[in-house]
């Protein structure tokens, strides 16, 4: 099987449904919208930081599995593929999100190297 992936991260569409965490579980239905894999790169990468590793096993996850839950501080986003012929092996996941992530590098890498990150872990509620 080719390393390319079958479709670009343009034409993957998918569902996010985001739910307040309450006490550590799913609650209140907070949003729910229906995008491009592109978009939800681009969102994470600017939410998470540009070099994130978190990010890219997120978006390989995603098209491995078809659905991924994704929890944040005080939200959970369960990530769906709208098309489950969408999803692909691993190497072709990795290839498709290398070349997006390549596709959006600006002229000024330099200075994103050299950007600070802001690290902060919290200890989980009893």
């Amino acid at each position: 099987m080719s390393a390319k992936a079958p479709r670009s991260a343009q034409q993957i569409k998918l569902r996010i449904i985001v739910r307040e965490i309450e006490e550590g579980i799913a609650g209140a239905l907070q949003t729910k919208e229906e995008l491009s894999l592109a978009d939800l790169i681009n969102r994470y990468l600017t939410h998470l930081g540009f070099e994130s590793a978190f990010t890219s096993s997120i978006i390989v996850q995603l098209l491995i599995n078809g659905k991924v839950r994704v929890d944040f501080s005080k939200v959970a986003e369960r990530l769906e593929l709208l098309c489950a012929d969408d999803c692909m092996t691993a190497t072709q996941a990795m290839t498709l999100f290398e070349e997006h992530v390549a596709s959006m590098r600006t002229g000024n890498e330099a200075a994103d190297k050299s950007r600070t990150v802001r690290i902060i872990l919290q200890k989980p509620r009893d």
